[in-house]
C-alpha cells in the first residue's frame, strides 16, 4: 500500500518529504519559540515540513495548528 502511495504521487501537486534530523530540529526550535502559540509536536513537525518546502500555505481542521501556522507567516484555509 505505502508503494502505491508514494508513485501517485509522481505527476501530483503533491511531494513526499522525509523527516531528517534537520527537520526534527526545526519542529524543536519551532516549540520552543513560539511561546506565545502552544504546539503540540506533531503541530511543529506539520509546521517544519510546510516551511522546509517553502509552502505558502496550508489546510489545517484544528484551532492550535491554524495559529501556529500563522505565526510562521503561512496563509491558512481552515475546513
Amino acid at each position: 500500500m505505502q508503494r502505491t502511495i508514494i508513485e501517485s504521487l509522481d505527476g501530483s501537486p503533491y511531494q513526499r518529504v522525509e523527516l531528517t534530523r534537520e527537520l526534527h530540529r526545526r519542529a524543536e526550535h519551532l516549540l520552543l519559540t513560539l511561546t506565545t502559540t502552544p504546539l503540540r509536536a506533531a503541530d511543529a513537525l506539520h509546521l517544519a515540513l510546510a516551511l522546509s518546502v517553502r509552502a505558502a500555505s496550508m489546510a489545517v481542521f484544528d484551532v492550535r495548528l491554524a495559529a501556529g501556522a500563522r505565526a510562521v507567516g503561512l496563509a491558512v484555509y481552515t475546513g
